[in-house]
Parts: C-alpha cells; sequence; structure tokens
C-alpha cells in the first residue's frame, strides 16, 4: 500500500498548488495554437507568410531548448528559470500582437519562441523535483494540464466569438498572467546535499552527455516515432477539409483527445511499475498504436473516419508522453535532469515538426494524404525497432533497484545510462 500525504497539511498545499499552475499553464497554449492563423488572416497576412510565422518557433526551439535547459541545471533552480521564460513569453506576446509589419512580427514571433518553447520541459522538470522522495506519481499532475488544455479550448470559441479575434492578445495576456500568478505560489525544490559543493558543469559536458549511448539512442527512436505526429498537428485540419469536414469538428476532436488523457493518467499511475523496462515496455505499445493509427488514416474517406481514428490519440500520444517524460529522469544524471527534458522536447516537438512541416508538406502536395500516413505508419514501425533495441541494451540488472520509484519522483542510480 502506497503512503498518502494528509489533504490538508503544508506538504499536501504545495502539491495543491502546483496542480493549480498546471492547469491554468495550459491555457495560453489552448489560445495560441488554435487562434492565431486567424488571428494573422484577419490583420491581412497571406498563407504563406502565416506558414513562415508558424514554422519559426520549431526552428527557434532547436537552440533555445538546450540553452533554457543548461541555465537551469546550472542554477539549480527551475521555479526561477520557469518563472522568466513565461514573463519573457508574457512580454514577447504583447509585442507580437500589436505590430502589423510582416518584418516587425517574424521577428516577434522568434522572440516569443525563444521563451515559450522551453516552458514545458521546465516544469516537467520541475514536476519531478517537486515530488521526488514522495509517494506521489506524475500523471497526478498532468492530467491538471490535459484538463486546462480541454476547459480552456472549449470555452475559448464562444468567448472569441463575443470579442473578437483581433482581441486574442488581450486574451493571451490575461490567461498567462494567471499562469505566472499561480507559478509564483510554486514551491522550489531543494537543492540535494553537496550538490553545491560539485563544479558547475558546463555546455559541452551535458551536451556530450546527453548525445550519446542509450540517452541518444531514445532521442532517435523519439524522433522517428513523432515525425508522423508532427505531420497530424499540421496537416489534419487540411485532410479533415478534403473530405468534406468542417472547423467544429476539429475543434471537438481536440477536446475529445485531451480529455481522454484524464482517466489514462489516472490508470496509469495506479497500475504501471516505476522501473526502465516497463516504462519501454509502454513505450512500444503506444508506439504499436502509433503505426495502426497512422495505417488506418491512409484508408480514411470521411471525416467521421478521422474523428474514430483520433479516440487512439490517448492509447498512443498519451501513453508515450507520460512515460517518456519518466524515462528521460531515470537515463540522464540528476544535475542534467532538466537539460534532459529539454533535449527530449527539442527532438519529440520541434525538431519533429520542423521535418513535418517541410518534407511531411511536400510529400502532402506531391503523394497526397493518405500515402503519406502510409509512408508514415512505415517510420514509426522504425522508431519501434530503435525502441526494441534500447529495451534490449538495458539489461536485466537495472530492472528494478536503481529505478525502484523513478515514476513516483524516488532518487536513483542513474549510471546505468
Amino acid at each position: 500500500m502506497r503512503q498518502r500525504i494528509p489533504a490538508w497539511t503544508s506538504d499536501a498545499m504545495i502539491y495543491w498548488r502546483l496542480r493549480a499552475f498546471m492547469f491554468f499553464m495550459f491555457g495560453p497554449v489552448a489560445l495560441f495554437l488554435p487562434y492565431l492563423p486567424l488571428y494573422l488572416q484577419h490583420y491581412g497576412f497571406s498563407p504563406a507568410e502565416i506558414g513562415w510565422l508558424l514554422t519559426i518557433g520549431p526552428i527557434v526551439a532547436l537552440f533555445a531548448n538546450p540553452v533554457w535547459g543548461f541555465v537551469s541545471d546550472r542554477l539549480q533552480n527551475v521555479k526561477l528559470v520557469l518563472l522568466v521564460l513565461m514573463l519573457g513569453s508574457l512580454a514577447a506576446s504583447q509585442f507580437l500582437f500589436h505590430l502589423r509589419p510582416f518584418w516587425a512580427v517574424f521577428a516577434a514571433m522568434m522572440l516569443f519562441y525563444f521563451f515559450n518553447t522551453s516552458i514545458n520541459p521546465i516544469n516537467t522538470s520541475q514536476v519531478f523535483q517537486t515530488i521526488e522522495n514522495t509517494p506521489l506519481r506524475f500523471g497526478s499532475f498532468r492530467i491538471w494540464g490535459s484538463l486546462g488544455y480541454a476547459i480552456i479550448v472549449l470555452a475559448a470559441g464562444p468567448i472569441m466569438e463575443m470579442l473578437g479575434i483581433w482581441q486574442l492578445g488581450w486574451v493571451y495576456g490575461i490567461s498567462m498572467a494567471i499562469a505566472i500568478g499561480f507559478g509564483l505560489l510554486l514551491h522550489r525544490p531543494p537543492v540535494p546535499k553537496g550538490r553545491a559543493a560539485r563544479p558547475a558543469i558546463t555546455f559541452r559536458e551535458t551536451l556530450r552527455s546527453l548525445l550519446q549511448g542509450r540517452f541518444a539512442l531514445f532521442l532517435a527512436a523519439s524522433l522517428l516515432i513523432f515525425i508522423p505526429n508532427g505531420v497530424t498537428a499540421l496537416y489534419l485540419s487540411l485532410f479533415i477539409e478534403e473530405l468534406g469536414g468542417t472547423p467544429s469538428s476539429i475543434g471537438w476532436s481536440m477536446f475529445a483527445a485531451a480529455v481522454l488523457e484524464v482517466p489514462l493518467f489516472l490508470l496509469l499511475d495506479r497500475w504501471s511499475k516505476p522501473n526502465a523496462r516497463s516504462m519501454l515496455r509502454l513505450l512500444l505499445f503506444a508506439t504499436v498504436v502509433f503505426a495502426v493509427r497512422w495505417l488506418l488514416m491512409g484508408f480514411a474517406a470521411t471525416p467521421m473516419h478521422i474523428v474514430l481514428i483520433q479516440c487512439l490519440h490517448s492509447l498512443s500520444f498519451g501513453f508515450y508522453i507520460y512515460t517518456a517524460a519518466q524515462l528521460v529522469e531515470f537515463l540522464t544524471e540528476r544535475e542534467m535532469r532538466a537539460s534532459g527534458q529539454t533535449m527530449y522536447a527539442l527532438v519529440q516537438g520541434a525538431l519533429s515538426m520542423a521535418i513535418a512541416g517541410s518534407l511531411g508538406g511536400f510529400l502532402y502536395e506531391r503523394l497526397g494524404p493518405h500515402t503519406l500516413y502510409l509512408l508514415c505508419s512505415g517510420l514509426t514501425v522504425v522508431g519501434f525497432a530503435v525502441m526494441f533495441a534500447l529495451m534490449l541494451s538495458l539489461g536485466k540488472k537495472t530492472e528494478s533497484g536503481q529505478a525502484a520509484g523513478r515514476g513516483t519522483g524516488n532518487s536513483a542510480a542513474s549510471s546505468t545510462r
């Protein structure tokens, strides 16, 4: 039986403040990504210009994520870095929403993404540090992010219709300000004894450590698996429209996908085992579901087919992000875990999206969506093979003692990388 933390102790309030922060932190995400293209279109930007502005994010993240991860590890203060990132995003967004020339908006987008793309991985590191040496699990906090996204993305539609799309900047700013307010209430995890006495790690040492061995193999598998997911994020709406669908069906599918993550995370918290081989088995299962999902997309003939196929989102994407975030903690040294989370986010998000946006867009135009998704299924199978090789490389010795409690935040030796 797991030990429970009394509901209204001072320690428990630390965790409830973190859950509230997770809920409101996903609010700006729910507002920004779905409505920014409509906002830019309202002010006369062409589809090509909008495409350039949306592509700049993954490119900036290629440089920003490693930098902010290193800064967080160097300072050993994820709360401070997280607040700097959110304040920087808020300031840059107001430039973005109040400028009109294309070059000025382009520069503001670069500045915005320099801060914004690292918020989620740095926050993931914050969660793991907060729950370290406790019986709490990552999923019990991540579900609040899914709830926040689902509720806010659903409520945002009527709000933007009432206020007008040109008020997006103010709505986004208020949402981010609320999240920052809850961020100020976060508990700063203490630096472990003896950590301050160790020599400060350098950026080169961090990259050298992360880009070799099993963690590098994990990054390679994640890239192969998430390029098709990037294709879906960028081109699913076009696919649905091509099949005769409407924008409202897209919004509801986003809501349903986010809501279905909530019971999934609760089940994973209860039944998943916090050791590396169990995590990798879950990742392999999620990869198989990904492959089946893209294969079915290759034969979709109506918008309803896509909506039904999207029900597999929680079993593929949900399983993967829940488990991968914990595996990063296992595969990296403690003083490099923020860098590990940002490096994983860089590959899973920015790099995969950049490849999906360029090569995926080319193949979409040349081959059509059905053939593209069949290719995506094949690429996912290759990712499965790389992930399977990673599991074989771990060996049975890492199964129990060293990884015990990783999913709950308990410390574990990371010499098994």
